[in-house]
């Protein structure tokens, strides 16, 4: 996408989808929490306190990593084709270690 930490990270969630290595969806995110396939959560930082607590309770009681980005949930919409996407779970140890690591540089940034 772009040369900026932010663009570089949406980039890299749109080709986590493109892959087929990640879901969207609150729901698809707890759902594939539920069947032990998730490595890593992500979520919006416009999502309602409802919303967080339902993930980070969710990603807590599995044991799986979340990091709230600072993308909103359009941004990170566009960048998998989405319209709106509070959180996305990933399921591949390789792009979560990626996507982890641009999500750091991304919030470095600001």
């Amino acid at each position: 996408m772009g040369n900026t930490p932010k663009e570089r990270l949406l980039g890299m969630l749109g080709l986590c989808i493109r892959a087929r290595r990640a879901v969207c969806g609150t729901v698809n995110v707890c759902e594939a929490l539920k069947a032990g396939k998730v490595k890593l959560v992500v979520t919006a930082s416009d999502n309602s306190a409802a919303t967080e607590k339902r993930l980070f309770d969710r990603a807590g009681f599995y044991k799986v990593k979340i990091i709230k980005t600072n993308l909103t949930s359009a941004e990170i919409g566009a960048a998998t084709g989405k319209s709106l996407v509070a959180a996305m779970a990933i399921n591949d140890e390789s792009m979560a270690s990626a996507v982890e690591k641009k999500a750091e540089e991304a919030s470095a940034e600001n």
